[in-house]
């Protein structure tokens, strides 16, 4: 008895330290995962931010367009001031970014500075290049479009060039005002001020070029490869219908029983799709009595999702 209770115990210790080591495995592999993650983050955001840069030196400056934010208020600052843009765009930046420490939270903050460093540094060096263009058209839509892809990779990929968000969301709870409406705002002024400085063709210039980053902006940071939500209501066979959809689509559905006011009792099926599978799903559907919704979905988290959606 004696024999087999030591064997017991052994047998437990040896369970025991395995479970241990799997758990440990497992958290130093999951470490090591984050770690290569925001390696990867803060390259994209150097990379980002050095198109920007190109943008703004290269095209916008010469040509008296100016950005929005703090970015357009240091374009302004530095040409009446004869200060390097470099250095003045990142002493307007940094204490904004600073200053929103506690709200952004540490890693955003560090990346957003790892940004606007970046950004100056890149500056610095296009100051070195001839402008590419003296056309202003030329200059508001490729400056518009390289700009608003830059800074679309650095909000992507977590970071931020520009302190003007921040400072409009903690002032947004004491002065009941939208962060958007703050920031459109404060551009309005900045514009109406780059009219009365330079002449309301360089303002109007300028507006257009704001207009066409943010469009392009958004796009990049939310992703060219769009999703879609979708409900479906059916009376049909669901197996049938489950199984054509992961066949010919790769995804897998949430099922919940439902009921409707006429109808009846029926089946509800969920399930994301990007925006190049909805003729399939469309021509799957076509073979079933469904009704189906169709939302846009401007983002997805967690690990358990195709790869072509991330």
């Amino acid at each position: 008895m004696c024999k087999i209770l030591a064997i017991i115990d052994v047998y437990c210790i040896s369970s025991h330290s395995d479970t241990g080591e799997n758990t440990q495995s497992m958290t130093t592999t999951s470490k090591k995962t984050n770690i290569k993650r925001e390696i990867f983050n803060f390259i994209m955001v150097a990379i980002g931010a050095t198109i920007a840069a190109f943008s703004v030196e290269d095209f916008l400056g010469p040509n008296h367009i100016f950005d929005g934010g703090i970015v357009g208020v240091s374009m302004i600052a530095s040409n009446m001031t004869g200060f390097k843009l470099s250095i003045v765009t990142w002493l307007f930046n940094v204490p904004f970014l600073l200053f929103g420490w506690q709200k952004k939270g540490h890693l955003f903050v560090i990346r957003s500075v790892f940004a606007m460093t970046v950004f100056a540094l890149a500056v610095a060096f296009f100051e070195t290049t001839p402008a590419i263009t003296e056309d202003y058209l030329l200059a508001v839509f490729f400056g518009g479009l390289i700009l608003g892809t830059g800074v679309g990779m650095v909000l992507r990929y977590g970071g931020c060039l520009d302190g003007t968000e921040i400072i409009a969301s903690i002032l947004s709870p004491k002065i009941h005002m939208p962060i958007g409406r703050q920031v459109l705002a404060f551009n309005i002024v900045l514009y109406l001020i780059v009219g009365f400085l330079y002449g309301w063709d360089r303002g109007l210039y300028s507006i257009l070029t704001y207009i066409l980053v943010s469009v392009v902006m958004t796009r990049v940071e939310e992703g060219f490869d769009a999703q879609r939500g979708c409900l479906i209501f059916t009376h049909d066979d669901v197996d049938a219908l489950k199984d054509r959809i992961y066949k010919e689509l790769g995804r897998t559905c949430t099922v919940w029983n439902t009921e409707g006011y006429i109808g009846g009792e029926n089946k509800a099926l969920y399930l994301v799709i990007s925006q190049y599978e909805m003729r399939q799903l469309r021509d799957i559907i076509a073979d079933f009595n469904c009704f189906v919704t169709i939302s846009d979905i401007s983002e997805l988290i967690g690990k358990n999702v195709k790869i072509s959606l991330q």
